[in-house]
């Protein structure tokens, strides 16, 4: 039996501290998302894969059987960059905050996990000093080339102290998508609390846990993802260390994502109690819904099985478009069935001639697909889905394509 390295996400709340949590979705045994096999039969280590949701909270969490050095200080495989979508959405945030907050040329905008510098690169362009902290090697040597600022280093209190001492207090931290990739939140918010004096606001992106409960989006589940973040658990962390959850705007990303705003010193906006409302509405608090989603979850991975069960029968081309991490999760619950795709084609060149953790199919670059003509594409990341079926159509235009979340459909 593997061990979990604390009792964060097994026996305690990483958020709160309660240890009332309750298993919710098992699936299985599954290996890391960024780890990538080097040939077709390379066996790759597995950790448990399951959610278990608190009671005091709602955060939705997994225990921790890697730490994140083993994740993301080598090379992770994932560049922002290589979305449209994520390079637009990048592009309108940094313009809508810099006007709202009052941004200029002497107000410091600091990344936390900030990839490629796709983020901080449309801030640059507007003339906003920045910064970078970011733990993959491979990730930050992109963005340092393409001449964003950038700090290899995992964030917590020491780093936090290190910046402050350099660069004086930032005007603006941005945390997208990161807060869930971080077993200790009290350090990393901690940290946040060291650098933000009275003027500096925090917005922190990360997708809606109560909605994906409710839309059923079980594959955004993985090893990388540690917490799963509610406007409850946030607020307790926050006010831990002294800052107030003072806004939530609700995105369309990622199938429903939450900006929350933290300050020491804003007035807290009427969109804070509303989602804290919202969420105990939709069933973030009821073990029914729990149990609800979990059936849906199972229903959703036995469709996605006779399905390609069913491709292989009638002696169709399948392939894939997009090695998501989503997507990996979704294959490993699935199972030997999955290798009915003959491979996966992605834009990131970090990815390419890889194999997918688990299924090990193998990871092509896109232009694959014009050359091969399969009879069906597979949208692995469905979060960018239209993005990625234009690419297709212009690529193979005679295939079917299709999503497999929230449900199967053709599009």
């Amino acid at each position: 039996m593997i061990k979990p390295i604390s009792s964060r996400g097994t026996a305690e709340c990483r958020a709160c501290g309660s240890q009332e949590l309750v298993g919710v979705l098992d699936l299985g045994e599954q290996p890391l998302p960024s780890e990538y096999g080097r040939t077709a039969d390379e066996v790759l280590e597995r950790f448990p894969l399951h959610m278990r949701i608190c009671r005091g909270c709602g955060l939705g969490q997994l225990g921790e059987y890697v730490l994140p050095e083993r994740i993301f200080h080598r090379s992770y495989p994932y560049l922002s960059s290589a979305s449209a979508t994520w390079v637009e959405h990048a592009r309108q945030y940094a313009s809508a905050i810099k006007e709202e907050v009052g941004l200029d040329s002497e107000s410091l905008v600091v990344e936390l996990a900030s990839n490629d510098g796709y983020l901080l690169s449309a801030f640059q362009k507007l003339g906003v000093p920045i910064l970078g902290v970011e733990p993959a090697d491979n990730v930050a040597s992109i963005a340092r080339e393409a001449g964003v600022p950038t700090l290899t280093e995992f964030f917590g209190v020491r780093i936090a102290e290190q910046v402050l001492a350099a660069h004086g207090n930032p005007r603006l931290i941005v945390a997208n998508n990161v807060f869930a990739h971080i077993p200790d939140m009290h350090d990393f918010i901690a940290g946040m609390s060291v650098l933000a004096d009275e003027n500096t606001i925090i917005t922190i992106e990360n997708p809606s846990f109560a909605l994906l409960l409710q839309q059923t989006l079980f594959d955004t589940i993985y090893h990388e993802h540690y917490s799963y973040l509610t406007a409850h658990s946030v607020k307790v962390v926050a006010q831990a260390h002294g800052l107030n959850l003072v806004r939530v705007d609700q995105l369309p990303t990622h199938g429903g994502s939450n900006r929350y705003w933290l300050s020491r010193s804003k007035t807290v906006d009427k969109s804070v109690s509303e989602t804290l409302k919202a969420e105990k509405r939709v069933g973030l608090f009821s073990p029914d819904e729990w149990a609800a989603f979990a059936a849906r979850a199972s229903a959703a991975i036995v469709g996605l099985r006779a399905w390609f069960l069913e491709r292989k029968r009638m002696g169709d081309v399948v392939v894939g478009y997009g090695a998501a991490h989503k997507g990996n999760t979704f294959l490993n619950a699935v199972g030997d069935a999955s290798r009915t795709l003959a491979y996966v084609v992605d834009a990131s060149k970090e990815k390419q001639g890889k194999f997918l953790p688990g299924s090990q199919v193998p990871v092509l670059a896109p232009d694959r697909l014009a050359s091969a003509q399969p009879s069906d594409v597979l949208i692995l990341p469905w979060n960018i889905a239209p993005e990625l079926a234009e690419r297709i159509r212009s690529l193979t235009p005679n295939a079917r394509i299709w999503v497999a979340q929230p449900v199967m459909r053709q599009l």
